[in-house]
């Protein structure tokens, strides 16, 4: 998709941003990983049409994730927020479509404390 006014895509833009940031739809298959989601680590499978399930090797996490999608399912608009073993502060965000739908979890992380920036603007 590209950004209104402009020949960049939104794809574009997220691979650009220094957080694991993917998209999940609501039965829990993978339907989008930027550059710095699909290159980090993981214990399970992690790839495009993979469940999300298949990606965590832990019990407690799936036991997690299930947990999440079901708030979600049941119309929670609160994000979910948590910090796991590694350190990676998680924000999942619930996606409704126009009619107040659930479709899917929009899930970004990042390392907790994250690096100051060296120069910021006042």
């Amino acid at each position: 998709m590209n950004i209104p006014n402009t020949n960049i895509t939104l794809e574009e833009v997220l691979d650009q941003m220094p957080l694991n940031i993917q998209f999940v739809d609501h039965d829990g298959f993978v339907r989008y990983l930027n550059k710095t989601a699909a290159a980090r680590p993981a214990k399970g499978k992690r790839e495009i049409g993979v469940n999300i399930q298949n990606c965590h090797a832990r019990p407690e996490s799936l036991e997690k994730i299930g947990r999440i999608l079901e708030d979600f399912r049941g119309g929670r608009e609160e994000p979910h927020y948590y910090i796991n073993r590694e350190g990676n502060k998680s924000i999942m965000v619930p996606i409704f479509n126009a009619q107040d739908e659930f479709i899917g979890i929009l899930s970004y992380s990042h390392p907790v404390g994250y690096p100051e920036p060296e120069r910021t603007f006042n």
